[in-house]
This record gives structure tokens, sequence and C-alpha cells, in this order.
């Protein structure tokens, strides 16, 4: 009877899901990264002069083993910038396992032609050893600041996501997120259109993060600036050109807290992940409420899944500018409860960690 119950306590106490933490490449900054179907994990980080550095590229299998030689994405050197930790490279599988990268350009880079910052794309096709040459897609939009972001689904459509002024205006208020499409995997992109025209107002020096559904369904979590103090996160959703905007919360704070945010497919809807004075919070877009998760101080959170339903969460302790934070992270069941929490060691300065899942569940945290 005592075996019984003990093995009673097993099954229904909950799986702690194992956590390795790596170091990444050449002692690279802000990675992100992204698992295909076939189990090839996709690492982009920065590497160089925080104001002008470069983006480089390798790959390594979900199930072990080491990293391929680093190749570089930026066809024109030094044209990314790591200071202020949210203006790096975001990245999006397309069409055949396709690798699309945007990220918002330095005015320091080598052959730079103007102050202002660009809006830099470069895809990698399938089978290709190098990535094609950068392209400028701010268009008509000016007052380029918090980072970008794309998505793409494996039917070769592609939307590119970032918020700018209109052509003459510059105030935070009047800011808007655009968007530009691609029908040809990143060859091509529509003209910029904007997706919050009703409700203009976007913190000006924090991210946002899209992601594009297989039915083409486009979701933008981003942080609006609808007055000075009021900077709560909101959802848009977007489908054949009509868009919705949601109000997830509100953050009345009299500054920009440089923030990022991240999303992913989880549970048939949309899990999400902010900051919110000064903790992380996440929650399933079609729940109405979200929780708040970690401990005080916490910024960046980056989601990852694995294939047992399980979430990690990881974030950073204590950054700010020019100041390094700690890594922490934590892990959610399936039903979104807390079941496992850790720290790691000091993040070099505007560093945060990003993680993928192994076909045994395990993560793997690279920072």
């Amino acid at each position: 009877m005592k075996h019984l119950f003990a093995l009673v306590l097993l099954l229904i106490a909950p799986l702690k899901a194992q956590v390795q933490v790596e170091s990444l490449p050449e002692s690279g900054i802000q990675p992100q990264v992204i698992t295909t179907g076939a189990g090839l994990v996709h690492v982009v980080y920065l590497k160089g002069d925080p104001k002008g550095c470069d983006i480089r590229h390798a790959t390594r299998s979900a199930a072990g083993g080491a990293w391929s030689a680093p190749t570089t994405v930026n066809s024109v050197p030094r044209s990314a910038i790591a200071a202020g930790t949210i203006r790096g490279a975001q990245i999006a599988l397309g069409k055949e396992g396709s690798l699309q990268v945007i990220w918002n350009g330095s005015t320091n880079a080598k052959g730079a032609k103007a102050a202002q910052a660009p809006l830099l794309h470069a895809r990698l096709l399938p089978g290709a050893r190098e990535f094609m040459p950068q392209q400028d897609l701010l268009g008509e939009t000016t007052a380029l600041d918090g980072g970008a972001s794309i998505a793409a689904n494996d039917k070769g459509h592609v939307a590119v996501v970032w918020h700018a002024a209109p052509s003459g205006a510059s105030d935070e208020r009047s800011r808007l997120v655009w968007v530009r499409y691609s029908a040809d995997d990143g060859g091509t992109f529509s003209a910029p259109a904007a997706l919050n025209a009703t409700q203009p107002g976007v913190c000006a020096c924090c991210s946002l993060r899209a992601h594009l559904g297989s039915d083409d369904t486009l979701s933008v979590l981003y942080r609006a600036a609808t007055s000075p103090n009021s900077r709560g996160m909101h959802l848009i959703t977007s489908k054949a050109g009509r868009a919705t905007l949601r109000k997830l919360d509100d953050w009345k704070v009299a500054m920009c807290p440089m923030s990022s945010a991240s999303l992913m497919p989880a549970a048939q809807s949309l899990r999400a992940a902010w900051e919110n004075d000064g903790q992380i919070v996440t929650g399933l877009m079609d729940a109405t409420t979200a929780q708040r998760i970690g401990p005080k101080n916490a910024k960046h959170p980056v989601l990852t899944q694995n294939t047992k339903g399980q979430t990690l969460i990881t974030s950073v302790i204590g950054s700010g500018w020019s100041k390094a934070g700690i890594l922490h992270w934590d892990v959610l069941d399936a039903q979104g409860r807390v079941t496992d929490s850790g720290d790691g060691e000091k993040l070099p300065v505007w560093g945060y960690a990003a993680a993928y899942a192994r076909p045994d569940g395990s993560f793997v945290i690279l920072h």
C-alpha cells in the first residue's frame, strides 16, 4: 500500500522540466532562436560594437551537437544595433524553412547614407549558404526607434511590422504600427499600411512582437502611448485588411520603459508575455485574465514551449541602460501554473536570453 501511495503521489505531482543554460557562440548577445519541424535550430545573435554591430547565424540539431560555423546575416558591415536592448534582430521561418530576419539598422554602419535609422530585412533561402543582400523597408515612415518584428507562414506569406511616425510627424502620440506584406517569401513587399490608425500612439523605445497564422491572421503585441502616462499593452488582430484593437492592461508611468514582449502559439491560441511595472505578465490571448509571475524588476520575457505543453519564460532581472542584469526563468505547466523557477548568471550589458526545446522536452537557454 505504501508503494502504491508513493506511485500515486508521483503521478499527480507536477513534472519539472529540465533546464540547461549555455553560452552563445562567439560571446554573442541578444539571441533569437527558432526550430524547424525537422528539428533544426536556427540562432541569430549580435556581435561587435553595440552602436554598430553584425548579426551572426548558426544552426544545430535540437537533439544536441555542435553549432555550425557562424555566418553573417547583414550584407553591410556593422549595420545592426545592440544598444538599448530592444532594436536587435528578430526572426521567422518562411516557406520550406526559409529564414527571415528583420532589424533596426544602425546609423553608424559603414556605408550609411542618412542620419535616419533604416529598417533592414534579409533572408536565407532553402538550401542557400548565404543570406540575400539586405533591403531597407522603412518606406516613407520616419523616426524609427523601438524594435521591429517579423512573422511568416509556410505559404510564403511574410509580414514585417514596426512602429514609426507618419511622414511629417515625430511626436510619440502620432506614432503608428505599420505592416508590409510579402506573398513571395520576402522577395518583394507591399507599401506600408497603418494597423492602428484609429488609435495612434505607440511607446517610442519599446519593441513589439508579431505572429502570422496559417490562415494569414496577423497578431501584433505592442505598448501603446495614448497619453504621456498611459503605457499599457495592446493587441492588434488583422486579416484581409481589417484590424481590431484590444487593450490588455494599463501601466501608469510617464516614461518609456524600453520593454520587449513575446508571442507564440499555445493551446489553440496565442500566449503572450510582457512587462508591467517591473514584473512579467503572461496569458493566453483568448482568455480574459493574465497572471504576474517571477520576481520584481524583471524585463525582456521570451517564451518557449515543449512537446509536453510546458512553457519556459526567460527574463532578465535588474537590467537597465548600460546596466547588466541576472538571468531568471519560470516554467509553466499546460494549465499555466508555475511549477519551477531558477536563476542564472549575470548577463552581458544589453543582454537577454532565448531558449529552445529538445525532443525529450528539456529546455536549452542560450545567452
